[in-house]
């Protein structure tokens, strides 16, 4: 049996896997970067928490579903002092709730029209400054609250406020009324 013969081949390093693992290291870290940043992004916006006390909003902004709002500020008042007569139980704070439900809920578009309106008579008028309650469902996703808290961020004329919270809440209030020039609600 003869022997073979000897090879003397180089062999070198291989380069395409060492490449493809660059490559995929590379991708791995680019996006990660992206993301970081993305995340640091949304955690710049500040939404504060209310306290769990009595307290007082200029307006209640109650988000029912993607595209109705329920707008609750001073107008709210007049409504209720015009359309009450007709309520079969005037007392029930159901029965207002469905009143304001029924006059005062906005689409998206609409409540983004008030709010600008809102914001460009506050301009330059630090004694116009408001409070905002907004008010969001646990089941709805985040981005529509907080697509509704960015129109307020910059404006120094506006604090505001997210809590969790449903229509059913406001309905089954203890306390629903108008005292002076205010709305009562007790959740």
């Amino acid at each position: 049996m003869a022997f073979r013969k000897l090879n003397h081949n180089r062999r070198g390093v291989q380069l395409v896997s060492l490449i493809d693992l660059i490559f995929i290291l590379l991708i791995f870290f680019v996006i990660t970067s992206i993301l970081i940043k993305l995340t640091r992004g949304e955690a710049r916006l500040y939404i504060p928490t209310p306290k769990n006390e009595p307290g007082e909003a200029q307006i209640l902004i109650q988000i029912l579903d993607e595209d109705k709002y329920l707008w609750v500020d001073h107008t709210a008042i007049d409504t209720l002092n015009l359309y009450s007569y007709a309520l079969q139980d005037p007392l029930s704070p159901a029965a207002k709730v469905d009143l304001l439900l029924d006059k005062l809920v906005l689409s998206k578009r609409r409540l983004m029209e008030r709010i600008a309106l809102l914001k460009e008579a506050s301009n330059g008028h630090r004694r116009k400054a408001y409070y905002v309650l907004i008010r969001c469902p646990d089941d709805l996703p985040y981005h529509y609250a907080t697509s509704i808290v960015e129109e307020f961020v910059d404006n120094p004329n506006f604090e505001y406020g997210c809590v969790s919270g449903t229509v059913e809440d406001i309905r089954n209030s203890r306390n629903l009324a108008i005292k002076g020039n205010v709305i009562e609600i007790d959740f």
